[in-house]
């Protein structure tokens, strides 16, 4: 957590996300990838509040079928509000801008995906509350890192 206090000090979303970069690069330099992965996904787990979580499960008791439960959450916006199904155990979903607070104002890309797998962790906590079942979320590209959108499959 080298420099917070600069982070903490500045009222600059584009120094905020600066030092978010930097921060990420130390993580990735002091531990194991499984590691960094599963911090990030955490922080995401935390990010999908209890009202996301509980209306993904509901939209999911209420839903007859899987493509009904996408077309809802589609409607409702949740997840990016382009979700598609794949076929009945593969989700496609992502992002046309990236809705992260601490990043989005970034001027430079960061080296890596991994800041965003706390967006593979939001998307686990979404789809395990409502399925009561662990889900795999994969992350293919993100914005920060240069891509125009942000692409994810989601593995039930």
């Amino acid at each position: 957590m080298k420099g917070f206090q600069t982070f903490e000090s500045t009222n600059s979303y584009t120094e905020k996300a600066a030092w978010v970069k930097e921060m990420v690069v130390r993580l990735e330099a002091n531990v194991s990838p499984d590691q960094y992965i599963k911090i990030m996904q955490d922080c995401g787990r935390k990010c999908c509040g209890l009202t996301h979580r509980k209306l993904a499960r509901e939209i999911w008791n209420e839903s007859k079928s899987m493509s009904e439960f996408i077309d809802m959450l589609n409607k409702k916006g949740i997840g990016g509000g382009r979700l598609k199904l794949i076929n009945n155990k593969t989700i496609k979903g992502g992002y046309n801008r990236c809705y992260c607070g601490l990043v989005k104002k970034t001027n430079k890309k960061f080296p890596t995906k991994t800041y965003c797998q706390c967006s593979t962790g939001w998307y686990k906590q979404l789809f395990e509350s409502a399925f009561e079942r662990e889900v795999q979320v994969e992350l293919l590209q993100s914005i920060i890192t240069g891509a125009k959108t942000c692409e994810f499959v989601i593995h039930i």
